[in-house]
C-alpha cells in the first residue's frame, strides 16, 4: 500500500511545490479502513539521466529522511520521467530498503499500491531473471510482468495482469511504469476504490498522475479501472 507520484518531464524548480505536497501524503494521505495514518515504512525515487534508470531509495520514515529526500530530488534537476513511491507496508516488519520502490528492471520503473496476497505461486512462474531471494508481492508482480519480454511494454503488462485478476487474490493492482519516454498508468482494485485511486492532470508540458491530487491549481482527473494509459 503507498501514495504514488509519476511525473513526466520533471523540472526541479518548476515542480518543488509538487514535491512538497507529495511529501505531505506521508502523514497526511488517506489509509485504508481500521489502518494507522501515514506511508512511512520506506520511500523511494526513480528517475533518468542520459537515457538511464537511476533509482534511489530508503527504507526508512521520508519524514524523518525529508533532508535527503529533497536533496536528491534537487541532484536529479531534470528527468524525462520521475516515479516517487512513499510505502505503507502490507508485511510486518519488511520497512527495508529491498522492498522499497520503485523497482527497476533494465530501463524499466515499477511502483505499486496494492497488495497480492498469494503471490508465491506467482513467482515459480517466472524463469529467466527471477526475483531475489526474499522479495514480496509487489516486485514478483514487476518481475512476472517483465517475464513477458520481449513483447513491448504494454502488452507485455496485459498479459501479467489479466493471469493476476482471474487467478490472484489482490487488494490492487494499480501502478505506474516508466520506459525513459513513457509513462504508464493503471488502476485496479477489488475494494476501497478510494484510497486506490490514481489521478492525472496536464501542466503545461508536464503530466503528472498521483494517487491523489497534489495541487489546487490543476485539474484533476480520476483514472477510471482496468484500462492501462500511456502519457
Amino acid at each position: 500500500m503507498c501514495r504514488m507520484l509519476g511525473l513526466k518531464n520533471f523540472v526541479f524548480r518548476k515542480h518543488r511545490e509538487i514535491l512538497e505536497n507529495f511529501f505531505e501524503l506521508a502523514t497526511s494521505g488517506k489509509s485504508p479502513p481500521g489502518d494507522t495514518p501515514g506511508h512511512l515504512d520506506g520511500w523511494g525515487i526513480g528517475f533518468y539521466k542520459n537515457g538511464k534508470a537511476i533509482v534511489h531509495k530508503s527504507g526508512g520514515s521520508i519524514v524523518e529522511e525529508k533532508r535527503e529526500f529533497f536533496e536528491t530530488c534537487e541532484r536529479v534537476n531534470t528527468s524525462r520521467i520521475l516515479l516517487l513511491h512513499l510505502r505503507k507496508s502490507s508485511w510486518s516488519g519488511t520497512s527495508k530498503v529491498a522492498h522499497a520502490h520503485p523497482f527497476a528492471v533494465g530501463n524499466i520503473l515499477f511502483a505499486h499500491n496494492g497488495t497480492i496476497r498469494d503471490f508465491k505461486p506467482l513467482r515459480e512462474k517466472i524463469i529467466h531473471d527471477p526475483p531475489p531471494p526474499g522479495a514480496l508481492d509487489s516486485e514478483i508482480y514487476f518481475r512476472y510482468v517483465m517475464s513477458f519480454a520481449p513483447l513491448d511494454l504494454a502488452k507485455a503488462f496485459g498479459k501479467a495482469a489479466c493471469h493476476i485478476r482471474k487467478v490472484h487474490t489482490y487488494s490492487s493492482l494499480t501502478c505506474l511504469l516508466a520506459d525513459g519516454n513513457l509513462l504508464y498508468a493503471f488502476r485496479e482494485y477489488t475494494k476501497d476504490p478510494w484510497y486506490y485511486s490514481l489521478y492525472d492532470a496536464p501542466t503545461g508540458e508536464a503530466t503528472i498522475v498521483a494517487s491523489q491530487p497534489v495541487s489546487p491549481d490543476l485539474r484533476w482527473k480520476m483514472l477510471p479501472k482496468g484500462k492501462l494509459f500511456i502519457f
